[in-house]
């Protein structure tokens, strides 16, 4: 009795050691599956993150390039370009096609994460469009250097504050524990800045 007893214990001893080394296998699969992951966002973060910046620098550089040509617009006036129906719908889509990158830049920053980087971008891009606001605001005299001037320093300074945000997330080394959030934002400012560069 006792030595069939015993046998039934051994058994049992064998199936729970089989038991847990099945949960630590698994486990260390579900672990390295976790690592890999983050490894993956980590690269797909990297990219989109350089992807924002270059764009931000061409959207602004486009900026640059028609507050430096205002004597160049203004001679093809002068030379009988219309004002109204040629050169200032020119100056639009110079300014404003370069902004739409930067907006499909920063959603891919919004899929991507981490919130504190979409937090970022967004204001990049919010404050970047109130620098578009201001130059392309045709009332003479155009453009008002001052408005454009301090929302150019607005928007640099977005810039500053965004690149240490971005850096850090790039620093955080994959670990099992970490976890991807989530977040969005509303329809009604998505709608507001999407639609910033082409106001009149």
């Amino acid at each position: 009795m006792w030595e069939q007893w015993g046998t039934v214990v051994a058994a049992l001893i064998g199936f729970g050691g089989v038991f847990v080394g099945l949960l630590i296998g698994r486990r260390q699969v579900t672990d390295q599956a976790k690592v890999e992951h983050e490894q993956w966002l980590r690269g797909q973060r990297q990219e989109a993150f350089a992807r924002l910046l270059d764009d931000w620098e061409t959207a602004v550089r486009a900026m640059n390039e028609v507050i430096d040509d205002e004597e160049r617009h203004r001679r093809a006036e002068e030379r009988g370009h219309d004002w109204d129906t040629e050169i200032v719908p020119a100056i639009r889509e110079a300014v404003a096609q370069p902004w739409r990158q930067v907006w499909r830049s920063v959603e891919r920053v919004e899929l991507l994460g981490p919130p504190a980087a979409v937090r970022a971008a967004f204001n990049m891009y919010e404050v970047g469009g109130n620098a578009v606001s201001a130059l392309l605001d045709f009332r003479h005299p155009w453009p008002h250097v001052e408005r454009v001037n301090a929302a150019r320093s607005s928007a640099d300074m977005a810039r500053r504050d965004a690149v240490p945000v971005i850096a850090q997330v790039l620093r955080e080394a994959p670990s099992p524990r970490s976890r991807r959030g989530r977040f969005s934002r509303t329809q009604a400012v998505r709608g507001r800045l999407l639609s910033r560069p082409e106001q009149e």
